[in-house]
């Protein structure tokens, strides 16, 4: 992109800034990740990660002036991560997204992270990537107010994930890098796949999901979200789980994480041993019980 298409481009989104507003729907929630309470036994909290965007140092400075550092304005779940003061807008030929967040500390790249719907509004496909991982980035102009920075390949839609210290990672069994299923204990239940673990002795507990997502599975502050039983295989068309545990043993533990996603019936193998302790979990919730 040579600096006659980039003038153009902000000529151009100048304008159409000028013109009158079309209201939109705004997100259930309005704020980047805000801090949850530490889960509790098996749940795990959930956060919303609105729009916003990393910035290098010779970035920052491109866009709010030589010697500028971030200002923080409220601190992150995620120790060491805040949310500055400063403001960035996204430009594209097609579309522009005001008063991006710049989240900080400063990092080694540029990196915007968006949800589905903002690169609708951008005309831009980003692809479906963890923090960090710019692979087939898509192109944005970042606007600031001393300056324009290209960020090329910078782009992307970051995939769902769950940071855990390596204890959590021992309680929950699970090792970094690995893909869970989880679903989100809220008024709309989804289940997530693909939802990938980041282990750091410097993270705390939480799982991360855009606004598309949250508002998806209607979450909102203090909702929380459970892993599903190892080999379970889930159904949301239906309020059933057919556990194909390797032992084919239910214990009180998983049956008490069964009850807690599908409360009316629970469908289970023949075979499956229930253990006198999960047939009165089961009892107690009124969940009634298939065998196929």
């Amino acid at each position: 992109m040579n600096d006659h298409q980039i003038e153009q481009i902000i000529a151009a989104v100048l304008q159409e800034l000028k013109s009158p507003k079309i209201a939109v729907p705004q997100p259930i929630l309005s704020e980047v990740g805000a801090p949850l309470p530490s889960s509790a036994g098996e749940q795990i909290p959930v956060e919303p990660s609105a729009r916003h965007v990393h910035l290098t140092r010779a970035a920052l400075e491109r866009l709010f002036g030589k010697g500028v550092t971030l200002t923080q304005k409220r601190a992150l779940s995620q120790p060491g991560e805040f949310l500055s003061e400063q403001r960035v807008n996204l430009v594209t030929a097609k579309g522009v997204l005001e008063n991006v967040a710049v989240l900080g500390p400063v990092r080694g790249a540029v990196q915007a992270e968006l949800s589905r719907t903002d690169c609708h509004a951008l005309g831009i496909h980003a692809p479906i990537r963890l923090s960090g991982d710019l692979r087939g980035g898509a192109d944005v102009l970042l606007v600031g107010p001393a300056g324009i920075y290209e960020a090329t390949g910078a782009a992307i839609v970051a995939q769902a994930h769950i940071h855990m210290t390596p204890d959590d990672a021992v309680r929950f069994g699970v090792q970094n890098g690995q893909a869970l299923a989880v679903r989100t204990q809220t008024a709309r239940p989804v289940t997530f796949e693909q939802v990938i673990v980041r282990v750091n002795p410097n993270f705390s507990l939480a799982m991360h999901i855009d606004f598309d997502e949250a508002n998806a599975c209607a979450l909102e502050p203090g909702s929380v979200a459970i892993i599903h039983p190892v080999g379970a295989v889930i159904s949301d068309s239906k309020p059933l789980i057919e556990a194909t545990l390797a032992h084919k043993i239910i214990t009180e533990a998983i049956a008490k994480d069964l009850v807690k996603t599908h409360r009316k019936s629970i469908t289970l193998r023949r075979e499956t041993i229930l253990t006198p302790s999960a047939r009165d979990v089961f009892s107690d919730a009124r969940v009634t019980i298939e065998l196929i």
